[in-house]
């Protein structure tokens, strides 16, 4: 059938928002999948080499002889695997080599294998199959295509809820207490508690005079309450 990333929605009052988006994300619908250049592809060649060089020189001391010894202990009833695959690698394998070859002639090899070769004939040299095999199961298709809902399912609920709490806690914590009631707040009530206070300094002698009495008076009330 038609490749996914070949199908681009057309949308008449943001067709250019579309082709600005398709320029930034994945590949035109005028562009062909191609292999990445060796800017890319050296470099992991470069890492590929030493990683089989270490592989084949340390997998026997390190997982079948003691290199871990005394540091690290793997019970054989416990974990069964590590017990037979070390028995395996005595009988069976001998080497990495060895192991090498005799994965070659695995099932999840031939599996894997298989998988490769029927996917290059399908949607090489014959993509009429896949297309019919998704017309005729279409209701699968669609099922798998979606995931099975868990992603609609967790943008909707998840996703989205988290957006709800994060703004709503945003609103309440930030807007509201944060910036309204503390630094909001605490100027506004400077400002009016300026206003009040404002009004006192009248400029006015006698006003001080009698402030300065009351003061006075004040001090002396609470000094004799004390004794």
């Amino acid at each position: 059938g038609k490749e996914k990333w070949r199908e681009v929605k057309h949308d008449a009052h943001h067709e250019e928002d579309h082709h600005d988006e398709d320029h930034h994300h994945g590949l035109s619908p005028t562009d062909d999948p191609h292999e990445p250049g060796w800017v890319v592809k050296l470099p992991l060649i470069l890492l590929a080499i030493p990683s089989l060089a270490i592989g084949y020189f340390a997998i026997e001391p390190m997982l079948f002889g003691d290199f871990f010894k005394g540091i690290i202990y793997v019970d054989a009833h416990a974990h069964p695997a590590m017990h037979e695959l070390t028995h395996h690698w005595h009988t069976i394998f001998h080497s990495s080599l060895g192991m090498a070859i005799h994965g070659l002639m695995t099932l999840p090899f031939a599996l894997a294998a298989s998988g490769v070769v029927l996917a290059w004939f399908f949607y090489m040299k014959r993509p009429d199959i896949p297309a019919a095999i998704q017309a005729r199961f279409s209701l699968i298709n669609k099922v798998l295509e979606n995931k099975y809902g868990f992603d609609s399912f967790n943008d909707r609920f998840f996703a989205a809820g988290s957006r709800f709490l994060g703004n709503k806690l945003w609103q309440i914590g930030d807007v509201k207490i944060i910036d309204g009631a503390m630094v909001n707040g605490t100027a506004n009530l400077i400002g009016k508690l300026s206003g009040v206070i404002r009004k006192l300094q009248t400029g006015l002698i006698y006003h001080y005079a009698f402030a300065m009495i009351i003061g006075v008076f004040l001090m002396l009330s609470l000094g004799l309450l004390k004794i």
